[in-house]
């Protein structure tokens, strides 16, 4: 970070209060001359499909009810906060394109309501960064058109429910202050590194300081703008790993945080004419390429931690062209848009899910004109020595057979025990999966099936004693290869397995176009080793246990057990001496919600014991293009001879 004599937050306002006069407006993101060139191409290719979503969306919110004060499992108003978020956006955006008075009229009432509330929830600070973010944007972009009694009330409705509690986050006050819930809850401000709120509400903050800042006296603009910019320099450089540029907490968190800080980063640049070095990070400009080598031919992430099994986000991918030079990241995008009109886009907070997503409205914010041009490959093995994850794939069709591991911390914020878990594809089809994240009020949600090791593509010491893997273990990769014959990588797995010493190895055979995962496991007691992959197909076990015939929708893998032992296969469930086992979780009365039933997915298990060293070498091979099961296997060679 640079030197300076001045706190940033002063700095800030200063070069803002330089390119800007008093009260003129927008200049969050998008300025006067970025309308402008929206308005002259609302009918123009890729802008039109865009343009077309936002005004669908603002005109069903037109018509919907006004956002009411609602936490419905007694921790989260976090859906009526996206709700305001988003709406307040397009409504606003519509105004700017059209000049329509009944968009800006209908964000005023929405201003009203959410003014009217009694706080924005800031037990749970993330609902209240997301209701400000959105009533930063109203301010800003409808500020000619609304009147000065609601632009007077949205700055008091910032003050008293937004500024006055976010900076108890920074002075970490004992309680917060004529609120429902006095007391203050996660203290993300304080904890270090901490996790993807810093993004979120750093962010928002800073957008509705510089939305406000120049029509009332504050003192509390400057602290909140240098606590924000500090802080979120900070955790860029903690959360996104700068060898292999990888997301500490999975791609579900990457896709959610980067959106917030892409924000925040923009806002600085269009109000005040520089990012001050935010993105002179090598992780935060390697990490859509990190999302992108992570993700199966079908752009499906792989899903550790918390994430869930969906397409990662690739909205994000213009704005990291304009921050780093890639045209070809935006275009894998402006496909999507022009060719599939964009895929449906998630707003799990519209209940139901009424208005059309097919676009984004962060697509118009990134969205520039360019030439065509592809993204250069990327590359068939990714990783490296010292990196929390690696995947192969046999090239770079849709068809490809892709397979990824994680090793990385056990212990990251939305992080589960699920260090060696893997994913594999044919093509389309993951057919070994992670199961994602589980129901996040389950008490104790570490002791859940989804979090546990049980719950993952890894290995489980003694799983009738009930223990899990060690919450506090980490690796990364200690040997990476990329050769033409074969690609692999190798961890030192043994922090997970107290006692024990365990390697994990994923290697790519080329010629074959095949996968082996080996364990190199050596116990020093009398242990009982089971190795477990889930998967949503059907499993037919041949040569007596030792090999096995997955099969989905007619798209088959033969996985061959090259070492001791044999296959057996049961349900995704948890096991009878799980902490808090299916049949006893919940009811209707008010008790936890039972777990996931993870309908539709068995477990490939082997079971080995005894005070052995012991080698579990699996060989996966697909059997696509007409490929029958294969007379001869692999030989097995150590790890170290890989």
């Amino acid at each position: 970070m640079e030197q300076m004599n001045e706190r940033m937050g002063a700095r800030i306002l200063k070069d803002v209060s330089a390119r800007f006069k008093k009260g003129e407006h927008p200049r969050l993101i998008l300025t006067a001359a970025d309308f402008e060139r929206l308005k002259k191409n609302r009918e123009v290719g890729d802008y039109k499909i865009m343009l077309d979503n936002v005004m669908a969306n603002a005109d069903v919110f037109l018509t919907l009810p006004l956002p009411e004060y609602s936490i419905p499992d007694g921790i989260r108003l976090l859906g009526t906060s996206h709700r305001v978020e988003d709406r307040l956006k397009h409504l606003a955006m519509a105004y700017r394109l059209t000049g329509e008075k009944k968009y800006a009229d209908r964000a005023a009432e929405i201003v009203g309501a959410v003014s009217a509330f009694p706080d924005f929830n800031p037990s749970h600070f993330l609902d209240c960064a997301i209701i400000c973010n959105g009533l930063a944007f109203a301010y800003d972009w409808l500020y000619d058109a609304l009147d000065e009694s609601t632009k007077t009330l949205l700055r008091h409705t910032l003050f008293e429910k937004g500024f006055k509690r976010v900076m108890e986050e920074y002075t970490n006050a004992p309680e917060h202050k004529d609120c429902i819930k006095p007391n203050r809850g996660y203290r993300w401000y304080q904890d270090k590194p901490g996790d993807n709120w810093k993004l979120l509400c750093n962010g928002s903050f800073t957008l509705a300081v510089l939305a406000v800042f120049d029509d009332e006296a504050c003192d509390m603009y400057e602290p909140i703008l240098s606590c924000a910019f500090e802080d979120s320099f900070t955790a860029v450089r903690a959360f996104y790993h700068p060898v292999d540029g990888s997301y500490s907490e999975g791609p579900r968190y990457w896709s959610y945080a980067t959106e917030y800080l892409s924000q925040q980063i923009s806002a600085y640049l269009s109000a005040a004419g520089t990012e001050y070095g935010m993105t002179d990070w090598i992780g935060l400009k390697k990490s859509p390429y990190a999302a992108l080598a992570l993700s199966s031919p079908d752009l499906t992430g792989f899903n550790f931690g918390d994430a869930p099994a969906a397409k990662i986000n690739t909205v994000l991918l213009p704005w990291y062209q304009k921050m780093f030079g890639d045209k070809g990241l935006a275009e894998v995008r402006n496909k999507e848009i022009r060719f599939d009109g964009g895929r449906t886009y998630d707003v799990w907070w519209e209940t139901p899910n009424i208005a059309p997503r097919l676009v984004s409205l962060t697509d118009v914010m990134w969205y520039e004109e360019r030439e065509e041009q592809a993204l250069d490959k990327l590359p068939l093995s990714f990783g490296g020595v010292g990196c929390d994850n690696a995947s192969f794939r046999t090239d770079a069709s849709e068809n490809a057979f892709y397979a990824a591991v994680h090793f990385a911390k056990n212990n990251v914020y939305h992080g589960h025990n699920d260090m060696g878990t893997f994913v594999m594809n044919i093509g389309k089809k993951r057919f070994f999966l992670d199961l994602g994240a589980d129901n996040y009020n389950l008490k104790p949600y570490r002791d859940a099936y989804r979090f546990r090791a049980e719950g993952h593509n890894t290995l489980v010491f003694n799983p009738e004693t009930g223990k899990d893997n060690e919450m506090m273990a980490a690796c990364t990769t200690a040997r990476f290869a990329d050769g033409e014959e074969s690609s692999y990588a190798i961890a030192d797995m043994s922090e997970a397995f107290p006692e024990k010493h365990v390697n994990r190895g994923m290697k790519m055979l080329r010629k074959s176009g095949s996968v082996i995962l080996q364990d190199e496991i050596e116990c020093v007691a009398e242990d009982t080793v089971r190795w477990s992959a889930h998967t949503p197909a059907a499993i037919r076990l041949y040569e007596s246990g030792k090999a096995a015939v997955l099969d989905i929708d007619g798209v088959k893998m033969y996985v061959a057990l090259l070492t001791d032992g044999c296959f057996t296969v049961r349900a995704a469930v948890p096991d009878v001496y799980s902490p808090i086992p299916a049949p006893a979780l919940g009811s209707s009365n008010g008790e936890p919600k039972p777990q996931a039933e993870n309908s539709g997915v068995q477990k490939l298990e082997i079971h080995l014991s005894g005070k052995d060293a012991h080698r579990i070498a699996v060989w996966f091979y697909p059997l696509t293009d007409g490929r029958a099961i294969p007379a001869e296997k692999p030989e097995v060679k150590p790890l170290c001879d890989w």
